[in-house]
């Protein structure tokens, strides 16, 4: 084949061809560069293993068994247990597998595998709970007995990609460049670039991958800081933006939408939108971050911020990441905005072609000031008079290039305002977004009370159910929420063929299967209502809309509601499998409830209360502030997409961990800090080399 370069398609590759491809870019691997990038996320240390005989009590080990008999499988109440017994010869232990039914097409009776799990011991028998497995390869000469264990997807195993992987690191190591500064490698005793990337995909030790990782988590986060610090000094070459400077009859008519809002503003409230007031008042383009818990009223701080364009004559675009909560946005804004002239209107995908076209008349005469909606309000074919506001609403749902696109058909540079319910801890917040201004939100509004967290097994479903009943019976909604495996999720690869349709087939039918076990059953006298990510938008707004107006009783939902809906009537929240969930979903979702002046219950409903998911569950239990969850999450999470990267538009971490990682930063910003005060144009060859980088790195976004 012709020579390869690190943006050259898979495809080109030997072992990929047209339809392996296709199952890559499911991975988001379309480039040989991604490939290298493509880390293992754990490893299995065959030189690790010990004999059944040799395992030990309330330890993590690993072994090498086969598959006694064909594994027994139970289910009840839409729960299901798998159990297997394993023997090397010497002697056997019981496996036992919790609510993963997809994994009984995983094993096959007679057939070895490698396991690896915690041990536990009752009386002379031993158990494994939840182990990972993976089956050894017959006639498979493993030249390492360290084996990397990649992220799959349908139609790929273990061996297809490790072969894939393996090509493109024969042909791309040599095309790889130094991309830290020597001086900086060495101060940090870094190895060298071709070393890390062929010894975090063919090491022959666990102390390779160390060292091959340390190296990786500098680039990485070198990488992310220098790009933001390129970034920043471009943004001084900004077009100038439309100052929004109001006259006195202007200053009138916005204090007059602010005494008529339904609620006084907290201190907080107050005091970020004086923040965000000030900097459009400047011909500088504000770039402003506002970070507020779920709940502490960030929405109305956008709202007058776009009324303060609005009365100077400007027009603002408000994004939400749902069309219910746009649509709920909307009806909010309708009623701030009741007895005056500002006319604001909502545009989403399913919006007719006629009122589309309606909306754009308006847009284009200046006679609508506001506009909110999903990504419809991105298109190119809406034309604004004077556009100078954009607010977007959980940044991660839409594309940077969409948002340029917008800016870039105005004349004028374009204000933009972020909300995010992702708390960030200040020191990271000064180093992710040194080229933002950020604001924070922190106290709730008046009324609010604590949202209750408690823990319950399956074993109470009896008592959780009557604490629905009686939580209906007093004119209140509730909410039930079920794990739905998401492609889009971090933790939805598939470990082996066809496992990721298997989990999203298992969890949407155990989702069906409770909604018509309560509706039908325990709760037939309730209005119950079901909500889950394949059902179609109209259906979903419909559903939303039904709950909203009180016509529903109880939802059973999916995690679409995690920034779904707003209704201050919902007091009760139960999660079921709360173990499934990383923290941060888990406060996103309580923050659907407590929105009103009730008191409100969270119930984390989980049998595996141990490791990782009970100290998320013990967190949950003991605070409401998402900075300290925030704090705890990344520490939990470990490499990839900590609590909030992917919310704020930072590309995802694949190897660094902003938390754990932290100390690496300093170093960093120095290193950085002296190659731009050295080479400010970015035009020795180093500095060409880190912008290749950038290219290789984040794409052209």
């Amino acid at each position: 084949m012709a020579d390869i370069q690190l943006d050259t398609p898979v495809r080109y590759l030997p072992k990929v061809g047209e339809a392996r491809a296709k199952q890559l870019e499911k991975l988001g691997i379309t480039r040989v560069y991604d490939l290298l990038t493509f880390f293992p996320r754990r490893y299995d240390d065959w030189s690790e293993c010990v004999p059944l005989f040799k395992l030990e009590h309330d330890k993590e080990q690993s072994f090498i068994a086969t598959i006694v008999n064909t594994p027994r499988v139970s289910r009840n109440r839409g729960k299901t247990t798998i159990f297997a017994t394993l023997s090397d010869g010497s002697c056997s232990i019981r496996a036992v597998w919790f609510n993963q039914p997809y994994l009984e097409k995983k094993m096959t009776s007679g057939e070895e595998y490698f396991f690896h799990g915690k041990i536990t011991r009752d009386g002379f028998s031993f158990q494994v709970v939840n182990p990972v497995f993976d089956q050894r390869q017959k006639g498979e000469e493993k030249t390492s007995l360290i084996q990397p264990v990649y992220p799959l997807t349908s139609g790929l195993k273990q061996g297809h990609i490790r072969a894939i992987v393996n090509v493109a690191l024969d042909r791309a190591l040599p095309l790889l460049s130094e991309v830290l500064p020597l001086f900086f490698r060495k101060e940090q005793k870094l190895c060298a670039i071709r070393y890390a990337y062929e010894k975090i995909h063919r090491p022959d030790s666990m102390e390779e991958v160390e060292i091959a990782q340390k190296y990786l988590i500098y680039e990485e986060l070198f990488l992310l800081r220098a790009a933001l610090s390129v970034y920043k000094q471009e943004q001084k070459d900004l077009r100038a933006s439309c100052p929004i400077r109001g006259k006195k009859e202007d200053m009138e008519r916005f204090a007059n939408i602010v005494k008529g809002l339904p609620f006084s503003l907290t201190e907080d409230q107050s005091r970020v939108t004086h923040d965000i007031l000030s900097d459009i008042s400047s011909s500088h383009p504000m770039n402003r971050l506002v970070q507020g818990d779920v709940g502490s009223g960030k929405t109305v701080v956008a709202f007058l911020s776009m009324a303060a364009c609005a009365i100077a004559g400007y027009q603002s675009v408000f994004m939400a990441p749902t069309a219910v909560l746009a649509s709920q946005h909307y009806e909010t804004f309708k009623k701030f905005l009741n007895g005056t002239d500002i006319d604001v209107e909502l545009m989403l995908g399913s919006t007719t072609a006629k009122k589309k076209n309606e909306i754009r008349e308006g847009l284009s005469s200046g006679k609508v000031k506001m506009l909110v909606g999903t990504h419809a309000v991105l298109s190119e074919k809406n034309e604004f008079s004077d556009l100078a506001l954009m607010v977007t609403d959980e940044q991660h749902r839409f594309g940077v290039k969409q948002r340029s696109a917008t800016e870039e058909r105005e004349d004028h540079g374009i204000h933009t305002l972020v909300m995010s319910a992702t708390p960030i801890p200040r020191t990271l917040g000064l180093v992710l977004f040194g080229d933002m201004d950020v604001s924070v939100i922190k106290s709730m509004p008046k009324g609010r009370q604590p949202i209750k967290t408690i823990r319950a097994s399956f074993d109470e479903e009896g008592r959780v159910l009557a604490t629905i009943r009686q939580e209906v019976k007093k004119g209140h909604q509730a909410y039930v929420v079920c794990p739905m495996i998401d492609e889009l999720q971090e933790d939805a690869y598939e470990d082996e063929e066809g496992t990721l349709a298997e989990k999203m087939k298992s969890d949407l039918e155990s989702a069906v299967q409770y909604y018509e076990t309560l509706s039908q059953g325990e709760l037939s006298d309730m209005h119950i209502g079901l909500l889950h990510g394949k059902m179609k938008p109209a259906e979903k707004e419909k559903i939303m809309k039904e709950f909203s107006e009180g016509a529903i009783d109880v939802l059973v939902s999916t995690t679409v509601i995690e920034v779904g809906v707003d209704n201050p009537n919902a007091s009760l929240m139960i999660i079921r499998n709360a173990e499934r969930f990383g923290l941060s979903t888990l406060h996103q979702l309580r923050g659907r409830i407590g929105r009103g002046s009730l008191p409100s219950l969270c119930i984390l409903q989980t049998d595996k209360y141990e490791g990782v998911a009970q100290e998320r569950i013990d967190m949950m239990c003991n605070t409401t502030d998402g900075f300290v969850l925030a704090e705890k999450d990344m520490l939990l999470r470990g490499t990839g997409d900590f609590f909030g990267t992917k919310q704020h538009g930072i590309p995802q971490l694949k190897m660094a961990n902003l938390y754990r990682d932290a100390a690496c930063l300093g170093p960093i910003e120095d290193a950085i800090g002296k190659m731009l005060q050295d080479d400010p144009k970015l035009q020795k060859p180093e500095a060409k080399i880190m912008l290749e980088a950038f290219h290789n790195h984040f794409g052209e976004a």
